[in-house]
């Protein structure tokens, strides 16, 4: 945002890339974009001191083992937040604390009987949504009714231009916990709707099962991506597979087709960024055959 308002910017991040959290390829891209932009980028940077300069503020800092300066007339400090639980509990009446946050079950219960704690307080994903979703679960347990929300699956968004968003699983998680999977990716430049809005290089990239074709996590970087999400979270909450999504047709042209692109290179060729023949598409997977989805019957 301020280098799109004309500001000089430099980003000191102290990890190895921008958004760790996030698929690598996610992070390569941005990195290019943000150069592109002019925006200056220092990763692997351990801040050593912040000091006043003569024109300004001057950060000092080391980055692989060379002792490097940045000088700026502001500073924004962004390396996360912690809860402020200062006067928030009584004498003796203080729950089990760790890392500064509310230790709760999986009702959300803290060490203290009849007393539950939710978003940040409790630590984990620290979204407005999943803070959210939190409270709801709770409110039902207390009504003795079953959860209708599923805590454990959060859609992420990161709100630069393009837009991030991600859920569920990225292929390298899915690889670390053994799982077989197979990748659809669409580059969102073969996009009608990119096209036309002339919008910033992106893609959108589906990990679904080898075995099953159940989704398991999606990854996208392009125009309106934090509003997309949530069909693909809806996928994974609700184990769906990819004959099952792409059962449903999607409009022309919209954002959205970009990922009834992505499943369909997913399950063995897109139309309009095609790596294989689009007849060669088929509902096969190792070790377990899915039948095409039926034609809709009105």
């Amino acid at each position: 945002m301020f280098s799109a308002l004309g500001a000089k910017v430099t980003i000191l991040e102290a990890g190895s890339r921008l958004l760790p959290g996030m698929d690598r390829e996610i992070s390569q891209n941005l990195r290019m974009i943000f150069r592109k932009r002019g925006v200056e980028l220092h990763t692997d940077a351990d801040l050593m001191e912040i000091r006043q300069g003569e024109s300004g503020l001057v950060c000092a800092f080391r980055e692989k083992g060379q002792e490097e300066t940045a000088a700026a007339q502001y500073i924004l400090c962004a390396v996360g937040r912690t809860p402020n639980t200062n006067a928030l509990f009584g004498e003796g009446a203080e729950p089990a604390m760790e890392h500064g946050h509310m230790v709760v079950d999986e009702a959300f219960q803290t060490s203290l009987e009849g007393v539950y704690a939710i978003g940040d307080l409790i630590g984990g994903a620290q979204l407005a949504h999943a803070a959210s979703a939190q409270g709801i679960v709770v409110a039902e347990r207390l009504a003795g009714k079953a959860p209708s929300v599923d805590v454990s699956v959060v859609p992420r968004c990161v709100y630069v231009d393009p837009e991030i968003a991600a859920v569920g699983l990225s292929a390298d998680e899915a690889k670390d916990r053994g799982i077989s999977i197979r990748v659809g990716k669409f580059v969102m430049g073969a996009n009608g709707k990119s096209l036309i809005a002339k919008a910033e290089r992106g893609f959108i990239k589906v990990v679904a099962s080898e075995e099953t074709g159940e989704v398991l996590g999606a990854q996208l970087m392009c125009s309106r991506a934090t509003d997309m999400i949530g069909e693909l979270t809806v996928a994974v909450c609700n184990h769906l597979t990819v004959p099952q999504l792409l059962a449903a047709m999607r409009a022309h042209p919209t954002y959205n087709e970009g990922i009834g692109e992505t499943l369909e290179e997913l399950a063995g060729g897109t139309i309009h960024f095609s790596r294989q023949s689009p007849s060669s598409i088929q509902w096969e997977w190792k070790g377990n055959a899915i039948p095409a989805p039926p034609s809709y019957q009105p």
